[in-house]
């Protein structure tokens, strides 16, 4: 009858009661835990930056927004470029296949479009071609409108992760001392999991950072490689968006096993087709696929890749297994997850797991 009464009927009260409270939280970070985890990269990632930055702005929201806005204008700037020249190749695509009859017909709005010219845009529709797209859409308007509201509905969810990303990046940059005072205040500062948390703390910065160097370098190697290249090249550039295709190229190191293979590949394959169909010399995808295998990928990765095992207490390959097995058993945040697995169980392995040896079989 006195379970409830004790001091241990008290605890067991409370720890119920923080169990279902830490279930709640869980189930709700379950549900957007790839948002979580990189939210959780890029704090890693940006956060020697907001430190260095911290020592001559003092003002921690100030500092927070510009260490965020040096993630988000990059981002933006590479998505409407990247939007810019698609719209450029489709326009070359058509022109230069049998579809010139599709080019004519999208050829008023994307001139329109491009001098920015709106009401003679609003015009176009309401008159000549104008006038047969609206009479489809008013003959298709129920379809339409589904269309429409699960297009909005998909603009909605990715707005609401990309806020819940900045929300939680933003606390995490601007209170992650605070968190950690908590933590090891509510432990009572026991030695052993304080040096297992700020150990695990900075190999993740490491590896995490490390990845950020090695996209800026892939990318800038690319760009000088492929300049380059279109300077030597006679008849005309082999690479048409070298600073853009350097940039997914750099993106694209993230991607497990893979990697970059996965932008630079298809690319020449497309310059030869174009240079088996076209006067485009054959020379020109050989070239840029043996500069960039050697050059881009190759050498950069190497060399980033070794620097980075040289500073963090992780070995290389087991970064790498965490990359790939991260990927193949949680899908995408698996990229994110893979690495922070790998750290936590390293560390646990290396400095936990022979103690609780010792004191079990001291026991």
């Amino acid at each position: 009858m006195g379970v409830f009464r004790g001091r241990d009927g008290k605890r067991l009260v409370w720890t119920i009661l923080g169990l279902i409270i830490a279930a709640l939280i869980g189930l709700a970070l379950f549900r957007y835990v790839g948002t979580l985890l990189f939210a959780i990269f890029v704090y890693y990632a940006t956060r020697p930056l907001y430190r260095w930055l911290d020592r001559y702005i003092d003002h921690p929201n100030v500092t927070t927004t510009i260490t965020i806005l040096f993630v988000i204008i990059p981002m933006v700037a590479i998505i409407g470029y990247a939007g810019i020249v698609a719209l450029r190749e489709l326009d070359q695509f058509l022109a230069a296949s049998n579809l010139e009859a599709y080019r004519a017909r999208f050829q008023p709005y994307l001139r329109l479009a491009h001098q920015g010219n709106i009401e003679q845009l609003l015009e176009s529709f309401r008159s000549g071609t104008g006038s047969s797209i609206t009479e489809v859409l008013r003959q298709g308007l129920p379809s339409a409108v589904q269309q429409v509201a699960s297009i909005a509905g998909f603009v909605f969810s990715v707005l609401a992760r990309l806020f819940l990303m900045l929300t939680i990046l933003f606390y995490l940059l601007r209170d992650d001392h605070r968190l950690r005072q908590w933590f090891y205040d509510s432990i009572d500062h026991e030695q052993r999991i304080v040096d297992y948390a700020n150990d695990v703390d900075d190999d993740l910065e490491t590896v995490f950072v490390g990845n950020l160097a090695v996209i800026l370098v892939a990318a800038i190697v690319a760009v000088a490689t492929y300049y380059g290249l279109n300077f030597l090249a006679s008849g005309g550039p082999v690479v048409g968006t070298p600073v853009l295709l350097s940039l997914l190229i750099g993106i694209g190191t993230l991607i497990p096993a893979v990697g970059m293979k996965i932008v630079y590949v298809p690319y020449g394959l497309l310059l030869l087709g174009l240079a088996v169909t076209t006067p485009t010399p054959l020379w020109h995808p050989i070239a840029f696929l043996i500069l960039t295998f050697v050059v881009v990928d190759t050498v950069p990765d190497f060399f980033a890749r070794s620097l980075l095992s040289a500073r963090s207490g992780i070995h290389m390959g087991l970064v790498l297994l965490g990359y790939f097995l991260g990927t193949l058993a949680f899908g995408w945040y698996g990229l994110f997850l893979g690495p922070i697995v790998v750290v936590l169980a390293t560390h646990f392995a290396d400095k936990i797991f022979p103690d609780l040896m010792d004191d079990l079989f001291a026991n």
